[in-house]
């Protein structure tokens, strides 16, 4: 019994988990990060591109086996099978390479998978009417095969549980339907199928969510700051081209916040750089409180941040940032109010063609707010909220000419 039980307990030790919040992450992708999201739809699509190519040119090739080989006209019918198969395989690739997001590359994946799988159901009702030898019986039996290549396929590819099985499941339906009509007997199942796709499925599976666990862990490090938990400015940028993407396809409104903390040199230089540390850790657990869930922080560089507030009207940006100033962003060493010079950009209102415009635009207004006295924001209509140092309504002004 306790060998049993350590067998159990080696499971989630060989997949490098310690905390159920990571056994999620295995289960389903729904909690997955958009960095990490983004990042799988990549790694997805290409091998799904490698894969499909690589069928387009082996699928009609073994027509040149199958030509001497098969009686007129089942190798034809092959033959017309396998030309489409390998067009419908180069149409795979090529959508392969639009927009790389998540949901294409599921889609895609299956397409890529289901292909074989019906060229094998294709193939028995078609051969079944033929006399055929033992070379020739010998090249239809390897049509069976491609069910638990597919399987053996899925090994290479980071997916979740759900995901997982929902692409093995019905390959198991086909195999032991299947095994069935080879049989002739509705109940009877040839176990040595069965056996042999449960135990290429076994392994498929812990390869794959091996992967997905070592994705999630790499992209963790590679896109969040480890001082402060905001996305670094690599992983912030991609977050930034997707959501100005889906802006513009979803006909939707996006802004930014440019975040420059005040005086912050003065905090490393008198009270040291551990108190730097405390004060950034402070200003971002402090937006991440104050901010919605669908929002983004991103360390841009130093004590500069960058807010992406998806989905925003420009009425409602301006509540989510009067709300920053607000609820405050902590305070500094010496006991005062941590403050900073915010600017402000909006898709509709500032007719971005590019995500970098509106950056450049909100770092623009973040140095009005600081040539205007620092404690402020400025906004899309150019017009300056200063911050509430003592609770008070957030006053709202035209900006001092600069």
């Amino acid at each position: 019994m306790n060998s049993i039980k350590s067998q159990f307990k080696s499971i989630p030790e060989s997949l490098a988990l310690h905390s159920w919040e990571q056994v999620v992450e295995l289960v389903t992708s729904k909690n997955h990060t958009l960095p990490m999201q983004h990042h799988r739809a990549g790694i997805l699509l290409n091998r799904t591109y490698f894969f499909a190519i690589i069928f387009s040119i082996l699928t009609p090739a073994w027509i040149l086996i199958e030509w001497p080989l098969l009686p007129w006209p089942l190798w034809g019918e092959l033959a017309l099978f396998r030309v489409f198969a390998s067009g419908l395989f180069l149409l795979i690739a090529w959508q392969c390479k639009k927009d790389h997001s998540l949901n294409r590359a599921m889609v895609l994946m299956g397409c890529l998978f289901v292909l074989p799988v019906l060229f094998f159901l294709f193939s028995q009702p078609l051969s079944a009417p033929y006399e055929l030898s033992y070379f020739q019986k010998l090249d239809i039996s390897l049509y069976s095969l491609l069910p638990f290549v597919i399987v053996a396929g899925l090994s290479l590819f980071p997916l979740s549980l759900k995901e997982f099985l929902f692409y093995s499941i019905p390959v198991f339906v086909i195999i032991v339907y299947s095994s069935q009509l080879e049989n002739g007997n509705p109940i009877y199942i040839n176990l040595s199928d069965v056996w042999l796709f449960l135990l290429i499925l076994g392994v498929s599976l812990f390869s794959s969510l091996n992967q997905l666990r070592y994705m999630i862990s790499q992209t963790s490090v590679a896109s969040y700051d480890e001082l402060t938990g905001a996305l670094t400015r690599r992983a912030g940028i991609e977050a930034l081209e997707l959501q100005f993407r889906l802006a513009n396809l979803n006909s939707n409104n996006m802004s930014l916040a440019f975040i420059d903390l005040d005086h912050f040199k003065s905090i490393n230089d008198d009270f040291g750089h551990d108190a730097g540390d405390e004060a950034l850790k402070s200003a971002t657990h402090s937006l991440m409180d104050t901010l919605r869930k669908g929002d983004f922080i991103i360390r841009w560089g130093g004590e500069e941040f960058v807010v992406i507030l998806p989905g925003t009207s420009e009425e409602s940006s301006r509540v989510v940032i009067e709300r920053i100033l607000h609820q405050g962003l902590g305070g500094r060493p010496d006991g005062s109010p941590l403050t900073a010079s915010i600017g402000i950009s909006d898709l509709n209102h500032d007719k971005a063609h590019y995500w970098k415009e509106l950056v450049e635009l909100a770092d623009e207004r973040m140095y009005q707010a600081k040539k205007g006295g620092r404690a402020r924001a400025i906004d899309y209509l150019e017009e300056a909220m200063t911050w509430a140092l003592e609770k008070k309504d957030i006053k709202t002004n035209q900006p001092p000419t600069v």
